[in-house]
């Protein structure tokens, strides 16, 4: 399902949010650059071939493509706050003002310099006796440290874009307010689905043994058949829930955002949980009772 970022937004005292909130507490404590670590450039960056190369600029173009929204996004969430606050509270207008800028300064530049790296990696395929260590004409860099050089620059952008992200998410909370980017609500919430996924699997032995059992009674003990059946039948029933679960669990951000009119969405820190966060909390306790009767099931 992709890799995870941890940025925990949820709240509450069921269990679900309860993991979660044992999550947001370390957060608080990380710095920084540890949350936007992963965006630093690295000294020993290696693109062994073109190919290696081309996969990056794919890589910067995604993340234009995804953040264009997610700007957008963020932009429409803030306007009324930063249409309030121009009147009654301008300090902080100013700095959301000058976070969001910095946030599309960023996106364009990532989206400058990943068309630079392509450049470079349209004109060594086009040299017949080019490489991407050669010399560019004119310059003593070669194409390959050409490219690092603007793949660093591009990385210290991605950087900036993240830390504009968290300091107006913690100027937001000061104000008991809460800016909720349903992407990273869902890959937070990634680690619950899947230790309910890992936890369906346990069972797929019992069930093709039970299968087995049902194949094996319609070729020697035909008076098995109908109990086997039956059993067959109730497993069948409930793996189907489990599938429509699974389904939902895979689309709640499409669900979420349909909802809210957006990938981001302004809140009250105290405000009652969302529809969406509701039917994801109620999904996974019934994901947990039709494992529970798949287990009393093979028990019995």
């Amino acid at each position: 399902m992709g890799l995870l970022f941890i940025h925990i937004n949820c709240s509450g005292t069921n269990p679900v949010t309860s993991f979660i909130n044992s999550l947001t507490s370390k957060k608080k404590s990380s710095s920084l650059a540890q949350k936007v670590g992963k965006f630093l450039p690295s000294s020993s960056k290696e693109f062994i071939d073109i190919y290696a190369m081309e996969s990056q600029v794919r890589n910067h173009r995604a993340w234009v493509q995804e953040r264009s929204k997610e700007l957008k996004s963020t932009k429409k969430a803030l306007r009324s706050l930063m249409n309030a606050s121009r009147q009654n509270d301008f300090q902080l207008y100013e700095f959301l003002d000058a976070n969001l800028a910095v946030m599309a300064a960023a996106h364009e530049n990532v989206l400058s310099n990943a068309k630079k790296e392509k450049k470079l990696i349209i004109r060594v395929q086009k040299g017949k006796k080019t490489n991407i260590d050669s010399k560019i004409p004119g310059k003593n860099n070669s194409y390959l440290q050409q490219f690092i050089i603007l793949d660093d620059a591009i990385d210290l952008r991605k950087s900036a874009y993240q830390e504009s992200i968290y300091k107006i998410k913690k100027a937001l909370v000061k104000r008991d307010m809460d800016l909720v980017f349903i992407k990273e609500q869902k890959n937070e919430w990634f680690f619950i689905t899947e230790e309910l996924s890992d936890k369906r699997k346990e069972f797929q032995p019992s069930i093709d043994k039970l299968t087995a059992l049902l194949v094996d009674a319609i070729t020697n003990d035909k008076n098995h058949i109908e109990k086997i059946s039956k059993q067959l039948n109730k497993v069948e029933s409930i793996n189907k829930r489990l599938d429509f679960l699974d389904k939902l669990f895979l689309n709640i951000d499409k669900i979420a955002e349909k909802q809210k009119g957006g990938r981001v969405y302004l809140k009250k820190s105290s405000e009652f949980k969302e529809e969406y966060e509701i039917r994801f909390e109620n999904s996974v306790k019934d994901y947990e009772k039709y494992l529970e009767n798949l287990r009393q099931l093979f028990i019995n």
